[in-house]
Parts: structure tokens; sequence; C-alpha cells
């Protein structure tokens, strides 16, 4: 148990540093798409740098997003089917649905290694800010690594939390 709590603390800092960093993130989105309106229309000189910086931006706003609702467990499922199962058969279905998310996740964790190989050999750059893009395919990684923590805490919780409650038939969350 005494893992668990470890966990659970590492789990919720990184959640806060995650949601303090996103609405940096956006309020820089909208800072930046300010000054490019206002360069463009008022002073008819518009930026070329100010859309990359936005879109990067909204990239990690969502990646990172997304980890923090896989850690609460908010995306959008179905549950239908899986409400009419016993209570049992409910949990398999929850900790098997969390397997699957894991697995992909491993996935997405290795599938950015040619993409940052290939940017490593070519020292590939954004256009417009001059950003090493091996660092920005890093980022899509460390998202990916994020997620996975954030289910598999979400996973070990509900086994040990949820978990004997729903196979004793009391149903589940």
């Amino acid at each position: 148990m005494i893992v668990l709590n470890i966990l659970k603390w590492l789990s919720s800092f990184l959640e806060k540093f995650i949601k303090i960093s996103i609405i940096v993130s956006m309020g820089g989105i909208a800072f930046f798409v300010n000054v490019a309106v206002f360069y463009r229309y008022v002073l008819d000189d518009p930026l070329t740098w100010t859309n990359e910086i936005s879109s990067y931006l909204l990239v990690f706003s969502v990646l990172f997003g997304a980890s923090i609702a896989l850690r609460h467990n908010e995306f959008v499922k179905v549950e239908a089917l899986a409400s009419l199962l016993p209570g049992r058969l409910q949990w398999f279905v929850t900790v098997g649905t969390q397997l699957l998310i894991a697995a992909f996740l491993v996935i997405c964790i290795e599938s950015p290694s040619m993409l940052i190989q290939k940017a490593i050999l070519t020292k590939t750059i954004s256009p417009a800010l001059g950003i090493p893009m091996v660092h920005l395919y890093h980022l899509l990684r460390v998202g990916f690594i994020c997620m996975l923590f954030f289910v598999s805490i979400s996973t070990i919780e509900f086994i040990f939390d949820i978990g004997t409650k729903a196979g004793n038939g009391e149903g589940s969350k």
C-alpha cells in the first residue's frame, strides 16, 4: 500500500504540473493569436511564426489534456454492453479496456522513433521558429508516457479500491 500511496502522490504532483502547463499553453495560444491578428490587420505586417507556435501549443495542450482525462476516466465511452453484465464481468470489461488502452499507448510511445531518428540525421528544424523537430517529436513520446502512467494509476486504483466491491456483486463505479 505504501507503493500505491507514493504513486498517488506522484500522480497528483504530475497532474498539477500538467494542469498549470496547459493553462500557460492556452494563455500562450490566446496571446499569440491576438498578436498575429494585431500585426496582420492593424500594422499590415503579418508575422510568420505566430501560427506555428500556436499550433505547437495546441498540440501540447491536447496531448497533455488527454492524459488528465485518462487519469480521471473522463473519455467518451460506450457502456451499454458493460452495464448489462453482472458486476464481476463489468470488472473484467473495465480492466480489459484499460489494458487495451495501455497496449495502444505502448505502441504510440514507440511510434515516433523513426521520426526522431530521421530528424536527428537530417537536423530538421521547424520552418518559422527554427526549433529542432527532434524536440517536438520527443514531446509526443513524453505525452504518451504521461497517458500510460495515468491509465496505469487509474487501473491500479480500480483494481485495489473498487475491484473487491465489483467482485462481490455490489456493482462498480
